[in-house]
């Protein structure tokens, strides 16, 4: 029977201490086999009530967060990737307004298009839609959900770790110290991913409270055969909000499973119907995905960078033990406890599964934020690795640190009572006498004075971070009514002449410097709902990649992308032939010329194969962008993945007599009705070419008649069609089988939800 160290080499010390600190230490020093369950816990716990200020740590973080990053509450344009996620609330809120579901629909705002909802973590900005349907502002209900679900997290921290089986001590102060967390990465689960002048991880801030909630219930079912309900919907929320860190909460079951090598096979059983079950409740998430997959493409600009690799033991070792994982720039006041916390769990191991199960998930995280520079060997091994983006797996460290920093405070003071007890006993009883034997109402500004007095300098340092972002937003605000209404206009009249695409600059030449108060143009047009080019790399559709590659010096790329409007500096000089339209402000709208290029169709001719993948279609076709080809209205046609390309409709570039047709009329709904339709007169033997990323699930007729899409260079469509006048319709049909897959999740978590109780029925009452 395994003993308990600290109550049998030295009996009777904690004797001497104040009662409500005695059962810190006892609690603190009991083996796991002792653990039980938490209601036994909430019985026995008139110590803890003695000291119901700790629970005011909790409260204290809330309150600080609340007020330090009220500034995130207000409606306002985002510099960040939160542009992104709020141009996908604002449409999700309007496709729910006319009932219509996102998740099948084409998405045509970004990159020319692409069935974002389905291959980008798209649930917290349905659901964030949905309710602001209720509240009347999709820009309002965005930025308080930013601002909720940052400021409340505390409360995450502490419910989790107390899941985990830990104490109220433990659980309160990684609670309080969860506000805290400054990385010199500046991504994880701090501040700094998130708010205005951070990077806008947005969808990872849902998943930030679905994981700690993940990592305790799938523990307490994999360990105990407890809780395995919410384990699944805690895991499946994990799964829905956001993939990269759902991944970690898959690759932890492992790490539960191996914290007790004589439970292996009950534990791999457990976990395994566990993730399945999870799998089966997301399964209108991951299945589309999944099959999908060939036309995700590979951001060939993360590839090989940190991004994607993370950074190699020796730089993370660095800055762990300098402290700027959890520190940065301030004494490691984290780093020190969560140091200490690791010791401890470490010398508990044999009697400890808490300890072990922090310790395994914070090596776990560790493994994966040191990346492919040292752990390729190993990292390439798990399924789906070319996908991780390994930087952000800090966000491990940061959740199981702040827990194990939570133990070395706890340990820590344990130790100095101790310490005090047996040589300065008299001073103990004093000690024990102002604090235990005075009222509570003296005791908790006690405890909270000395908790502020320690925090104070990381709060200041949180805090100057949080008002910098503050002044940002209040600035970003007062220039809504000036910069923001002239570049409202432009847009309006770019509406009023029949719309179409507009370009305003790229993160790479001058448009990164080009503003609306402080956010670049070509991000603020996103927010608007506009159809525009120039925000790259965001989404994965197929032309995510040679978007980066648009050159603003050759005309005919402005043909390629349906390039019909610019928005300048005033005083920048039009890249290609250009009329000015209006000038607004510091703000100048183009058209660009020879207007029936840059509309949506155009009728082409086709030369040349291009062979590429998913992972090199980017620069496979940077040569084609780059020619004089695009201005001839000439298209190579692309073989995908193996696929054969379509034959090409001229058999030399000598053959190509003037231009292969004309668009009499066009008429396109993308948003709603996902369809676009032309009348064309072709020359000779051409194809009609829709300005949209290629997609499956396009379909196209001919004159009413079902013809093939091919696809052409870059990564865009086109049906084939013979001389004279047609009708050509292009109609998105996306994944069909959604109510068969919802109701599968339905049943998965009402199988999980009433399995067990009725199994416990049934072995009462065999009859």
């Amino acid at each position: 029977m395994t003993t308990t160290p600290s109550t049998t080499e030295r009996p009777g010390w904690t004797e001497r201490l104040p009662v409500g600190l005695r059962s810190v230490v006892e609690r603190a020093a009991r083996p796991a086999s002792a653990l039980v369950p938490l209601s036994s816990q909430a019985r026995d716990g008139a110590a803890w009530r003695r000291l119901r200020g700790l629970h005011g740590l909790v409260a204290l973080a809330v309150v600080f967060n609340l007020w330090s990053l009220r500034g995130e509450r207000l409606a306002v344009a985002y510099p960040n990737d939160s542009g992104m996620h709020l141009q996908m609330t604002a449409l999700a809120a309007q496709l729910l307004r006319h009932g219509i579901s996102p998740f099948d629909h084409w998405y045509p705002l970004l990159s020319l298009g692409s069935p974002f909802f389905v291959q980008y973590q798209s649930f917290s900005a349905v659901i964030t839609g949905a309710i602001s349907i209720l509240f009347g502002s999709t820009t309002g209900t965005f930025a308080w959900s930013l601002y909720l679900l940052l400021s409340l997290w505390p409360l995450c921290v502490y419910w989790s770790a107390r899941l985990l089986s830990w104490g109220r001590w433990e659980s309160a102060v990684a609670a309080a110290l969860s506000p805290l967390l400054f990385t010199v990465t500046g991504r994880g689960f701090g501040h700094q991913s998130y708010i205005w002048v951070g990077s806008g991880l947005w969808s990872q801030l849902w998943a930030m409270w679905s994981l700690p909630l993940a990592w305790a219930f799938s523990w307490r079912y994999v360990s105990q055969r407890k809780s395995l309900f919410p384990a699944v919907v805690t895991l499946s929320l994990t799964i829905a909000f956001h993939f990269l860190t759902a991944y970690l909460a898959g690759l932890t079951l492992a790490v539960w499973i191996l914290l007790r090598p004589s439970q292996l096979l009950t534990r791999a059983r457990r976990a395994l119907t566990l993730g399945l079950a999870a799998l089966a409740a997301t399964a209108w998430v991951t299945l589309p995905l999944f099959l999908h997959s060939k036309w995700l493409a590979v951001n060939q600009f993360q590839v090989g960078t940190t991004i994607n690799n993370s950074y190699g033991a020796r730089q993370v070792l660095s800055w762990l033990v300098t402290g700027q994982i959890y520190d940065w720039h301030r004494l490691p006041l984290i780093t020190v406890f969560a140091a200490i916390g690791f010791a401890v769990s470490l010398r508990r191991w044999h009697f400890d599964e808490r300890g072990r199960a922090l310790v395994g998930a914070w090596l776990l995280s560790l493994l994966l934020f040191i990346g492919r520079p040292t752990m390729s060997a190993v990292i390439n091994l798990l399924p789906g690795n070319q996908s991780l983006l390994l930087q952000r797996y800090i966000m491990g460290l940061h959740l199981a640190g702040l827990v194990l920093a939570g133990v070395g405070v706890v340990s820590s003071a344990t130790f100095v009572a101790r310490q005090c007890a047996q040589r300065l006993p008299g001073a103990t009883a004093a000690t024990r006498r102002f604090l235990f034997g005075a009222s509570p109402w003296l005791r908790t500004p006690v405890v909270i004075a000395l908790v502020v007095a320690v925090l104070t300098p990381a709060w200041t340092q949180i805090e100057n971070y949080d008002a910098d972002s503050r002044s940002w937003i209040t600035y970003q605000r007062s220039v809504a009514a000036t910069q923001g209404a002239d570049v409202n206009t432009l847009v309006a009249l770019a509406e009023a002449r029949g719309g179409g695409r507009i370009y305003a600059g790229m993160p790479s030449n001058w448009g990164h410097h080009f503003y609306v108060g402080a956010v670049p143009v070509y991000i603020y047009l996103e927010q608007l709902g506009v159809d525009a080019v120039g925000f790259t790399l965001r989404t994965s559709g197929l032309m995510t990649d040679p978007e980066a590659y648009f050159d603003e010096f050759n005309a005919g790329d402005y043909s390629t992308f349906g390039i019909h409007y610019m928005i300048l500096p005033v005083g920048h000089t039009p890249p290609v032939y250009a009329t000015e339209l209006r000038t607004m402000g510091a703000y100048r709208l183009w058209t660009v010329d020879n207007p029936r290029w840059t509309t949506l169709f155009q009728v082409v001719d086709t030369y040349g194969v291009i062979f590429a993948n998913n992972a090199n279609l980017g620069t496979q076709t940077e040569n084609y962008l780059r020619s004089a080809l695009p201005d001839r209205a000439v298209y190579a046609t692309v073989a995908y993945a193996g696929q054969a390309a379509a034959t090409p409709t001229l058999s030399s570039l000598s053959a190509q007599r003037g231009v292969a047709g004309v668009v009499l009329n066009q008429n396109a709904e993308l948003v709603r009705a996902q369809s676009a339709e032309a009348t064309v007169v072709a020359h000779r033997r051409s194809v009609v070419l829709l300005k949209v990323a290629y997609d499956p699930g396009w379909r196209a007729t001919v004159d009413g008649r079902a013809a093939p899409v091919i696809m052409l260079s870059p990564a865009l469509m086109g049906v084939e069609v013979s001389a004279g006048r047609h009708s050509v319709v292009f109609t998105y049909h996306g994944f069909a089988e959604y109510p068969e897959l919802y109701l599968v999740a339905l049943l998965a978590l009402a199988g999980v939800g009433l399995g067990p109780w009725w199994w416990r029925r049934s072995r009462r009452n065999p009859r």
